[in-house]
């Protein structure tokens, strides 16, 4: 029997024949545009010869510095062979999508043909497996879905061809991983990658929110407050200043504050700060000449403009950065207020503690806001730093003890029951303070008056014990 058109591409493609698999299929594809084997099966040749650029690039990167950008050349090829497969228009819902993402997931964000490509057909290429994050004893690797949304907000925002997608269209990407994808530690990565999106589309509230979700988490980060600082650089400048400002005092080296200080610099001279602009361009000369690298245009051309004093002392530049970075926290969580607390239960994963501050009022906090070398203790007293707005903690540490509603000290006998909890008059004292052996003995409790759901009312809680 003879073969199909469709058997005979694919038989020669498997033989090794990849050239006369194109010749054969190239031809008899277009003569029979409706037969959706033959157009499988030439898709399959385009993927081999893809694989082969992609071989090629992934061979020079290797003996090189990792680079996989496609030069001239191989872009060209990749673009001819792409739309072809654009015109064999495959249905969704096979490999062959998600075959092209594999193969080039590592420089995708260098093709915006291939990546236009595989945005339309993004709602069904991915497996449950590509949802899932790597995880080793290092932490957590992205999943496959993470990194295409992660590399498409890349392209877009390098390539215009790229952005002829909608922003609306890349958001709803964003918000489609958020919810399918199953990463927990790298999905912040996606919060930064959308403010920055978000900046170039000139959408600054919308970007201002996803920064400062990144920002509460990565307080310490300068590039974090850059972030934050460029969605104010046109609507605010004076707020722009002061977290531009906070950037520099959080960058450790000079090395990660390049970007801000080349970006801030221009910026400070339009606002009438030319002094401190000349002092940021020199601190990034220094830099490059500490380091040994040739100065690069970007900064040749700030050292070219007419504000620009090469003789400015940089002695008053951290004073004006720190004067500026003062206010930058009200940015951050708008107003706040402070209170002082008693730590009443550390959590069992050891990550966090509940503050109590009065009848009803009791607060989570993450271990990483207490700003003290000794983890804290039940009965502890501490002092919180709460966003007004949302009630959220800012920071906590220890402070001496105060008088605080509801909280209080009781002193009297311990009477011990069978099960192990005990009571001092009318304050209860769990069976893990409690003990057989203190049965019948004076002692001084730490009290906060607590909900007992058993009971549906508020009753007196031990903290602490202790024997007089």
């Amino acid at each position: 029997m003879d073969e199909q058109p469709f058997q005979t591409v694919n038989r020669l493609r498997k033989s090794g024949n990849l050239a006369e698999a194109w010749e054969v299929g190239c031809q008899a594809v277009q003569e029979n545009s409706n037969d959706q084997f033959l157009k499988g099966a030439f898709f399959w040749v385009c993927y081999a010869y893809l694989k082969e650029v992609q071989n090629q690039i992934k061979s020079r990167a290797d003996k090189r510095n990792g680079d996989r950008t496609p030069n001239a050349a191989e872009l060209e090829r990749i673009n001819f062979l792409i739309d072809w497969i654009k015109w064999l228009d495959i249905p969704s819902g096979g490999y062959e999508y998600r075959s092209l993402l594999l193969t080039f997931q590592k420089n995708l964000e260098s093709i915006p043909n291939l990546v236009l490509l595989l945005l339309r057909y993004s709602n069904n290429i991915f497996l449950d497996e590509d949802k899932q994050p790597f995880v080793n004893d290092n932490g957590e690797s992205p999943s496959l879905m993470l990194k295409f949304a992660r590399k498409v907000a890349k392209s877009w925002i390098q390539n215009e061809s790229v952005r002829q997608l909608p922003v609306e269209d890349l958001c709803s990407l964003f918000i489609m991983t958020r919810l399918e994808a199953h990463d927990k530690q790298q999905l912040i990565w996606l919060d930064y990658d959308e403010a920055k999106c978000l900046i170039v589309a000139k959408r600054f509230e919308q970007a201002r929110e996803c920064a400062l979700s990144v920002l509460r988490k990565k307080q310490t980060e300068s590039w974090a407050w850059g972030a934050l600082a460029t969605t104010f650089r046109e609507e605010d400048p004076s707020a722009a200043i002061v977290l531009f400002s906070k950037a520099l005092c959080c960058a450790q080296d000079d090395v990660f504050a390049l970007p801000t200080l080349k970006g801030i610099a221009p910026f400070l001279a339009a606002q009438g700060f030319t002094e401190e602009a000349s002092m940021c361009v020199k601190r990034a000369v220094n830099c490059y000449v500490d380091n040994g690298w040739n100065i690069k245009s970007d900064l040749e051309q700030l050292m070219s403009q007419s504000w620009y004093d090469a003789d400015a002392s940089l002695e008053s530049l951290e004073p004006f950065l720190e004067k500026h970075a003062a206010g930058a926290l009200d940015y951050l969580f708008g107003e706040r207020e402070q209170h002082a607390a008693v730590v009443q239960n550390v959590h069992a994963s050891g990550k966090g503690f509940h503050a109590y501050y009065g009848k009803d009022k009791s607060i989570s906090v993450r271990l990483g806001l207490y700003r003290s070398k000794k983890p804290p203790s039940p009965g502890d007293y501490v002092r919180l730093t709460v966003s007004k707005e949302d009630q959220s903690v800012i920071a906590a540490e220890p402070c001496d003890p105060v008088e605080i509603d509801d909280v209080g000290y009781q002193e009297g006998t311990l009477s011990v029951k069978d099960k192990g909890f005990g009571f001092v008059e009318d304050t209860f004292v769990p069976k893990t303070l409690a003990s057989p052996e203190m049965d019948g003995q004076f002692v001084k409790v730490l009290r906060i008056l607590d909900f007992d759901k058993t009971k549906s009312r508020h009753s007196w809680k031990a903290l602490t014990i202790q024997v007089l």
